[in-house]
């Protein structure tokens, strides 16, 4: 059995993050920790690749770039009612709305970036179990058994991690199918330089959107599209998510047969959830993501750097409880930013007539931007408080 002192499990976003922050903040971690991935870099994952300015101030903060990786600046991003509404940037500051990356490459760009902290990355292992005993953890995979005196539930929205320290839950999570196409200039009213939101589904009872965004895949251009279903309700489906998603791209001269369909579930955040246990923490999707519009990456980032600093502290108190990353993260900007996301989805879900979904989408968008820009967006402009270590995370030193 590898014993080491901290374990993390799933070498995404959050994961790595974690271990980034950790090398700023606490860098005698470094060489005693361990972090498992099941596949390895570059790796195929599902996700629109939206990386939102939140993520690049979380990066920025760690003295990192993520203009390094190919990617496409999309001029204005467009929210929709059955292709009309409105467009915006919602970080006027910028010359973009945001940017599109994919993921293997963000996320193997991320991953060279941690093993040059000196951080040991442990691809091909795949986590079976975990038990948590009074003065460690033991975890059980195909390549063996580790034990750790803290472990990191980074492994997603299916985690292993989750599950072994609360096995009985009600589920919360959200489905998205996505697409990667060939550009259709001449066959799509869409701009190709920008990137669409169309909540037509809504009062058919698929409580999300269609997505379109720009992109690149070994330097040629591609459309990534799909179609996200929040599930914050149990309302009637008039239509099943790949029929929704087929007659989107039949609107844009596609047809969804002759290209491969991907889908997966996303957990989105839920304050009364748990979110950690004696020497455990959850992170990222694992933790939750946003219910709204299942953005992920950015919310990955930023659990990370809550969670490397809980790290900190426990190793330098001796109290491995976590009982106060809970409350640290809910009063974090960050999770006022989830919980927000949470309550706007199950209220603005609820209202899925076509006369309201229209008006808003249409005439409203002075009015969504403002309560975006007000309470959604922007949280990683004012980071976590430093703490001292031992105290409570979140509060001034």
């Amino acid at each position: 059995m590898a014993d080491t002192d901290l374990l993390i499990i799933g070498a995404g976003p959050a994961g790595l993050s974690t271990a980034l922050h950790l090398a700023q903040i606490a860098p005698e971690l470094v060489a005693r920790t361990l972090i498992l991935e099941k596949a390895a870099h570059p790796r195929p994952k599902l996700c629109g690749g939206g990386l939102l300015p939140d993520a690049e101030n979380v990066l920025g903060r760690l003295g990192l770039d993520p203009a390094e990786i190919p990617h496409v600046d999309v001029d204005w991003a467009r929210f929709d009612y059955d292709g009309k509404g409105f467009k915006t940037r919602p970080d006027r500051g910028r010359g973009y709305a945001f940017r599109i990356i994919r993921r293997d490459e963000f996320d193997a760009w991320l991953a060279e970036k941690t093993r040059a902290c000196g951080f040991q990355i442990q691809e091909h292992t795949t986590v079976r179990g975990l038990l948590r005993e009074a003065e460690s953890v033991t975890v059980e995979s195909d390549r063996g058994s580790y034990r750790a005196r803290v472990v990191v539930g980074a492994d997603g929205s299916t985690s292993i991690v989750r599950r072994a320290i609360v096995p009985k839950e009600e589920t919360h999570t959200a489905r998205l199918l996505e697409i990667v196409t060939e550009p259709r200039p001449g066959q799509s009213f869409h701009i190709q330089a920008d990137s669409y939101f169309d909540f037509l589904y809504v009062p058919q009872g698929i409580l999300g959107y269609s997505w379109d965004f720009p992109a690149l895949v070994r330097g040629e251009s591609v459309r990534v599209r799909g179609i996200f279903d929040s599930n914050v309700r149990d309302v009637p489906k008039n239509l099943r998510l790949r029929e929704a998603l087929a007659d989107e791209l039949h609107h844009h001269g596609y047809d969804l047969q002759e290209y491969p369909l991907e889908g997966h579930p996303l957990r989105w955040f839920e304050s009364r959830s748990a979110f950690s246990a004696p020497r455990v923490l959850l992170v990222g999707d694992a933790a939750g993501a946003d219910a709204l519009f299942g953005e992920g990456i950015s919310l990955a980032l930023g659990y990370g750097e809550l969670a490397a600093r809980a790290i900190r502290d426990a190793f330098a108190s001796g109290d491995f409880s976590f009982r106060t990353y809970k409350p640290a993260l809910l009063g974090s900007e960050l999770g006022k930013a989830l919980a927000r996301r949470t309550w706007w989805a199950r209220f603005f879900y609820r209202l899925g007539f076509p006369r309201f979904q229209r008006f808003v989408w249409r005439h409203m968008g002075w009015f969504i931007m403002a309560v975006m820009r007000a309470s959604l967006i922007g949280w990683s402009e004012r980071p976590p408080s430093r703490s001292r270590p031992g105290a409570t995370p979140g509060r001034p030193a």
